[in-house]
C-alpha cells in the first residue's frame, strides 16, 4: 500500500534528509523474498528502527547505509539472521497471555499426562519456537514441575529455539529483571527464583535444566528432523512470531509445524495471529478466552494457495542417497548392540543385497514427503521389510509420530540388515537420545565413527550429547572435529543423512551454538 502524501518523510537518524520511498519499497520487497518477513509501508518506521540496531552491529552509519549495503550483494545467512533478530520484537515476559497458560495447566497438560501414565509412557515433547530470552519455555517448565510430582521419572523434552543467539545466551543464563515478571502470579517468582549478586532474579537449577536451547531458523531450516530434535512434538508454542511472516512463508512454517506434531498434538499461537484460512490444516478448539489449534488424524491439510516463496522444502532424506556400500558386505566388528533388552527387539534380517526400489518404497517416499507418516509404515510393512532404505524410512516416520519404541525397533532392524552403514547407527542414536538413553546413543555414535571417522553428523551429535551431560571438554572436541571436516565441503552441499542440512548451515549452527553456551 503506498504511503499517504500527508505522511511525514521517513528519515535515517544517522544521515540527513529523508530516505526515498523507492529504496524503502525495494528493501521491503527484499525482506519478503529473502526472509519471508512482511513490512508493508505502514510498518516502515518499525523496519527503520530495526535497521538502526542492525547497522550498529554491522558497523554501518545508519539505516540507509545498511539497506544499500544489504541490497548491493546477496548477504550470507549469518547476516540475514542478524538482520532478522533486529527486525522482530525481542520483548516477552513470564506467563504472557494468561489464558493460554490456564488452558495448558488445566486442560492440555493434565490430559496428556493422564494418557501417558495410562499407556505406561512417561514422556512429553514440547517445543517453544521463537523462544526469545526464555520466559515462555521456563513458564512451561514451571507448569510441568507443578503437575508432575514424579518429574524425575519422566523423559521430558522441552526444546526452545530462536534465530537470535544473543537471546538464547541470555535464556541459558536464566537471569531476569523484575520487568519480566509483570504477567506472572506472585508465587512464580517467590517459589522458583532467588536474587543474584547483580540484583536480578536467577531461576532455580532444577527448572532451568528442563529446557534445552538451540538455534533454528523457522523459515529456512528443515523440520521435523531427528538431527534438530523437532519431530514427534505433543505441543508447539509459536506465539507472536508468525505475525512477522509474509503469507507464503507463514503457510510453509505452518505446514512444517503440522508435520512436527503428533496426531492430536497442539499448536499454540497468539490471539492476534489466529486466522481461519491460514490455519485450515488444524482444528480450532475454544477454551476460556483462548483459541488453540489441534492436529487432526490422518487427513492431510490443504493449505491456501499463496505466491511461491524461496523457502527450503521439507524433503525426506532418500535412503539411497546414503548407500555407497552393498548390504551384503561383511563387517569385521561386532554388530550394533540391542538396547532395552526383552523380546521387543526384531529378529535380525538376513544380510542380503537390498532389493531394487519397488512400488511400495516409492509410495512410502511420496507419503513421507507429504507428511502422511502412518501411510509410510503401512506401505513398507510388506516387501521392504528387509531393505535397509525402507527400514530407515519407517524409523523416521515413526519418530515423527512420536512412536519412539517403534522407531527404535525399525532402526535396529535396519542396522542388522546393513552393518556397514554408519548412517543407520546415527539414526539409531538419534532415536535413543530422544528416549533419554544417552549412554546407548553415545555407544551407537561411536560405532558410526568406527565405521567412518569423518562422519560429520556423528561428531556433531556426540558434541550435543556431551554438552547436555555437562561434559564441555569432549563436547568441544567433537564440535571442533565437525567444524574441521565441514571446511572441506562446499557450503551448499547437502550432508549425508542430514535431512537436507547443508555443510554451510551446520557450520553456522555450530558457530552460533558456541555463542549460546
Amino acid at each position: 500500500m503506498p504511503r499517504s502524501p500527508l505522511s511525514p518523510p521517513l528519515c535515517d537518524a544517522a544521515m540527513p534528509g529523508p530516505i526515498s520511498e523507492l529504496l524503502l519499497q525495494q528493501f521491503s520487497d527484499f525482506l519478503t523474498a529473502r526472509m519471508g518477513l512482511h513490512f508493508p509501508s505502514a510498518r516502515w518506521p518499525d523496519m527503520l528502527r530495526g535497521l538502526e540496531r542492525a547497522a550498529r552491529e554491522f558497523g554501518l552509519a545508519g539505516a540507509e547505509a545498511c539497506m544499500r549495503w544489504l541490497l548491493a550483494a546477496p548477504p550470507d545467512r549469518c547476516r540475514v539472521e542478524i538482520l532478522a533478530s533486529h527486525l522482530t520484537v525481542g520483548e516477552t515476559y513470564f506467563y504472557r497471555e494468561p489464558a493460554v497458560f490456564a488452558a495448558l495447566e488445566n486442560e492440555l497438560l493434565p490430559a496428556l499426562i493422564a494418557a501417558r501414565r495410562a499407556a505406561g509412557q512417561r514422556q512429553l515433547r514440547i517445543w517453544s519456537a521463537g523462544c526469545c530470552t526464555g520466559e515462555e519455555p521456563y513458564s512451561v517448565a514451571v507448569l510441568l514441575s507443578r503437575l508432575l510430582p514424579d518429574l524425575e521419572q519422566w523423559n521430558i523434552t522441552l526444546l526452545a529455539t530462536d534465530i537470535n543467539p544473543h537471546f538464547l545466551a541470555k535464556a541459558v543464563r536464566g537471569e531476569y529483571r523484575a520487568w519480566s515478571f509483570r504477567g506472572a502470579p506472585a508465587w512464580f517468582r517467590e517459589d522458583y527464583f532467588e536474587r543474584s549478586g547483580s540484583g536480578d532474579y536467577r531461576l532455580s537449577p532444577r527448572i532451568r535444566s528442563l529446557a534445552s536451547f538451540d538455534y533454528l531458523n523457522l523459515v529456512d531450516d528443515t523440520y521435523p528432523a531427528l538431527n534438530n530434535n523437532t519431530n514427534g512434538m505433543d505441543i508447539v508454542l509459536c506465539r507472536n512470531v508468525l505475525m512477522y511472516f509474509e503469507a507464503g512463508a507463514m503457510c510453509a512454517v505452518l505446514d512444517k509445524f503440522h508435520r512436527a506434531l503428533t496426531d492430536g498434538g497442539w499448536l499454540l499461537v497468539s490471539p492476534t495471529e489466529a486466522n481461519v484460512t491460514m490455519f485450515s490444516g488444524f482444528v480450532p478448539v475454544n477454551f476460556t478466552d483462548a483459541i488453540l489449534y489441534r492436529k487432526g488424524g490422518a487427513q492431510q491439510p490443504q493449505w491456501p494457495t499463496m505466491p511461491a516463496m524461496p523457502i527450503a522444502p521439507v524433503m525426506p532424506i532418500l535412503p539411497e542417497q546414503a548407500y555407497a556400500t552393498p548390504a551384503w558386505a561383511e563387517l569385521a566388528v561386532s554388530p550394533a548392540p540391542t538396547f532395552g533388552g526383552g523380546d521387543t527387539t526384531p529378529a535380525a534380517a538376513p544380510v542380503a543385497a537390498a532389493p531394487p526400489c519397488g512400488d511400495a518404497y516409492r509410495r512410502a517416499v511420496a507419503c513421507y514427503a507429504r507428511g502422511d507418516y502412518a501411510a509410510v509404515v503401512a506401505a513398507l510393512a510388506g516387501e521392504a521389510q528387509y531393505d535397509p532404505r525402507g527400514l530407515a524410512l519407517a524409523a523416521r516416520a515413526c519418530a515423527n509420530q512420536g512412536q519412539l519404541d517403534e522407531a527404535c525397533r525399525w532402526c535396529e532392524a535396519a542396522v542388522a540388515a546393513d552393518k556397514l552403514d554408519p548412517g543407520l547407527r546415527y539414526l539409531l542414536a538419534a532415536v535413543l537420545a530422544e528416549q533419554g538413553q544417552s549412554e546407548a546413543a553415545t555407544a551407537a555414535l561411536k560405532q558410526a565413527l568406527y565405521l567412518d571417522q569423518d562422519f560429520v553428523l556423528a561428531h556433531y551429535a556426540l558434541g550435543n550429547l556431551y554438552r547436555r551431560r555437562g561434559q564441555p571438554g569432549p563436547a568441544a572436541k567433537h564440535f571442533a572435529n565437525a567444524r574441521e571436516l565441514l571446511t572441506g565441503y562446499p557450503p551448499g552441499d547437502s550432508l549425508r543423512d542430514a535431512e537436507g542440512l547443508t555443510a554451510g548451515r551446520l557450520l553456522d549452527i555450530i558457530d552460533n551454538r558456541e555463542r549460546i553456551a
